[in-house]
């Protein structure tokens, strides 16, 4: 037996019904819906606060640190199929004849070569699972935010939150642990172990000089615990542009009016608002329900004012519930801001990516704060399929690279939209894991999208059987983008790379990559990644930050930080 089937059964003894809509046999062709705007339906929806008030972080406790008590937990992974078939078209995945080919592998490159610039600023982030994620004893996977200003590095991992400056030194009284960086109560008798906190995000406004972090807490659904359901986003923004200060915090509830719960939490910001939104299953967690996207008053939350956010559920494009609706990230870098809200997904969970998919559905989001509605275009796009899991040292196809979601946030700067998916590519006689990556400019009239094109993609992959997966885009103020993203094989301990390109560079193509950290070790864990981060700094400092995790022989798992420019 993989090690695969042993973690995939131990999960929660959760069984998720079948959501993909696996082609007929001898049914091979790509899904894509053309170059169109299509007809979008949703119903009107808010997302009430909870509660919203204000920690200040120079009282806030310090984590107690904890050394992992055994194997560490799995988070619930929410694929929208049960985990035994899940696991059957990973596997066959791995020999998928219709995944795409990149006729340009990757190569890594000397620190000394020029194409790729080197870090400026290095240092190792959060580690030890059973401290940063108490709530199991120590668990997987290491989910990793970060948001970076000139003066600040804000790091969060699974249930915890850390800060350094610019140079690496974390600050006195950090890490904290999330429920007392955002003051979230316990649940009381029905878990002793306090509230379900994970899936974290982490975003630098530098217009504005302000930090956002959001977690998602889930209460009495997919198996967690007996307590009465909650689903709740806990979203702290810095009064100041110190993270060491005052934050304004603020509980949203996901689940007004429904009986679902929200996993894979999905943040954005624009001028005017701060945007959110979730994949929302049953409360047994054995159903994709539908997404949805809220719209919070930007101003109102850095003020520390209420503010209900207004938004969208049971989305559909055409007949087809979506999923992974991302918001973005607008880095305006002092040029002036879409006048609509922008959000971008791919093609995953009703859609047969298993054989092939292509295209990416760019919406607009008309009147956020007051009535929001959406507009959408899909663009073309060449075709990604399920990527395959990944080796690693001693275990074939044993660590997870999820499906065809866009994992890390997307941004727009500089008139587009900077996306990556995760895909299988072909290799020989195999398929092996990659990244699909591009640039999406939209057009809009006024507040309505009415097209769109793929300014340049390209694939990120390797040769036998390595592993690229979990790809997280920055571009800056030039256009040169940056990309951090996992690493691992049969014979390379699971590492972080980083690539980058300058608009010289020849279109879909980036430069070879370097390394963020060398792995140490092979990862016990099959779960790894759900998503790496990058952030901005900024036009004045024009320097980028990224972070992912590595395979380290101290731990289950460890992180791993560093800021880079041209």
């Amino acid at each position: 037996m993989t090690r695969l089937q042993v973690f995939a059964r131990a999960t929660f003894g959760i069984a998720f019904v079948a959501l993909f809509i696996v082609a007929p046999s001898g049914a091979h062709a790509a899904i894509s819906r053309g170059s169109a705007s299509n007809i979008v339906s949703a119903h009107p929806a808010i997302a009430p606060i909870v509660t919203f008030h204000r920690v200040d972080m120079r009282t806030a406790p310090a984590s107690i640190y904890m050394p992992l008590r055994h194997a560490p937990g799995l988070m619930p992974e929410m694929m929208g199929m049960d985990v035994h078939k899940w696991e059957s078209l990973k596997h066959a995945a791995a020999h998928n004849p219709f995944a795409p080919v990149n006729a340009r592998p990757m190569v890594d490159e000397l620190d000394l070569t020029p194409f790729t610039p080197s870090k400026a600023v290095k240092f190792p982030g959060m580690a030890d699972s059973a401290s940063t994620c108490p709530y199991f004893g120590g668990c997987e996977p290491p989910d990793m935010a970060v948001a970076a200003s000139p003066s600040w590095v804000v790091q969060a991992v699974n249930t915890s939150v850390a800060v350094y400056n610019s140079n690496g030194h974390l600050q006195s009284g950090w890490p904290k642990n999330v429920q007392t960086f955002m003051g979230v109560p316990n649940p009381g008798s029905c878990d002793t172990n306090g509230p379900f906190l994970s899936d974290p995000r982490a975003l630098y406004d530098p217009a504005d000089g302000r930090f956002w972090v959001t977690f998602l807490q889930v209460e009495g659904a997919f198996g967690l615990n007996s307590c009465p359901l909650q689903t709740l986003y806990w979203t702290a923004v810095s009064q100041t542009s110190n993270p060491n200060g005052a934050w304004n915090v603020y509980a949203f509830n996901m689940a007004f009016g429904a009986t679902n719960a929200a996993d894979y939490t999905q943040v954005g910001l624009d001028n005017q608002a701060f945007y959110f939104g979730g994949n929302m299953f049953n409360q047994g967690g054995s159903a994709y329900e539908y997404d949805e996207v809220f719209a919070a008053n930007k101003s109102a939350m850095e003020s520390g004012s209420a503010t209900t956010p207004k938004g969208l559920k049971q989305i559909k494009v055409g007949s087809t519930f979506i999923d992974t609706l991302q918001p973005v990230m607008v880095e305006a870098n002092g040029g002036s801001y879409p006048a609509a809200g922008l959000f971008i997904d791919s093609f995953n969970m009703e859609s047969n990516c298993f054989s092939a998919c292509s295209g990416v559905n760019v919406f607009a989001m008309a009147n956020p704060l007051t009535s929001p509605s959406l507009t959408e275009f899909t663009v073309p796009t060449t075709t990604y399929s399920v990527p395959p899991d990944a080796d690693e040292p001693g275990c074939s196809q044993c660590v997870e690279t999820l499906d065809t979601r866009m994992t890390g946030t997307p941004v727009y700067a500089n008139g587009m939209i900077s996306f990556a998916l995760d895909t299988g590519v072909t290799s020989g006689s195999n398929t092996i894991p990659g990244i699909f990556w591009g640039q999406a400019a939209p057009t809009l009239s006024g507040t309505t999208i009415t097209g769109g094109t793929i300014v340049q993609s390209g694939i990120v992959s390797y040769t036998g059987d390595r592993d690229a997966s979990f790809g997280a885009m920055m571009p800056d103020k030039n256009n040169d983008l940056f990309m951090v993203y996992d690493t691992m094989s049969s014979t390379l301990d699971p590492g972080a790379l980083y690539v980058a390109r300058k608009p010289s560079h020849p279109l879909g193509s980036f430069g070879a990559s370097k390394p963020l950290v060398n792995g140490t070790a092979a990862t016990p864990d099959y779960r790894w990644g759900d998503y790496e981060a990058m952030s901005y700094e900024g036009a004045s400092t024009n320097r980028v930050w990224m972070a992912s995790e590595f395979g380290s022989s101290a731990s289950d798992w460890s992180t791993f930080i560093a800021s880079t420019h041209f």
